[in-house]
């Protein structure tokens, strides 16, 4: 299954999303284009793998996966450099922007990836 596809009734739940957070971009491995697309209540791993700009935190981190709506669902989360691993569960069905919160070099303002959740 494409990792922005919907998981087909009866398969299993867990999915895991491979992203990149390169050049100023999230890219989602093997999705070539549009939103990443999941369903309501959906549990997710994403494996990100981060890699340094131009500029890094005073906490080390190089880029952040977050959605503002969600902060306080767990949807905000510091990436450091190299491969990281986190969990979340989709939030109830609308359209959301995934973005990098962290001035991570000249493009970081086009840091972001749409995330569209269905019922």
């Amino acid at each position: 299954m494409l990792p922005g596809a919907l998981a087909a009734a009866g398969d299993n739940p867990a999915r895991t999303i491979e992203l990149l957070a390169k050049d100023n971009k999230f890219k989602v491995v093997g999705l070539k284009k549009g939103p990443l697309v999941l369903r309501a209540g959906e549990t997710v791993t994403f494996n990100v793998t981060a890699y340094r700009g131009d500029a890094v935190a005073d906490d080390g981190a190089v880029h952040s996966f977050v959605v503002r709506k969600l902060r306080d669902s767990g949807w905000d989360v510091r990436l450091k450099e190299g491969r990281q691993e986190f969990t979340l569960t989709a939030p109830p069905p609308g359209e959301y922007w995934i973005e990098c919160t962290v001035i991570c070099g000249q493009g970081h303002e086009d840091m972001h990836l749409k995330l569209v959740v269905e019922p």
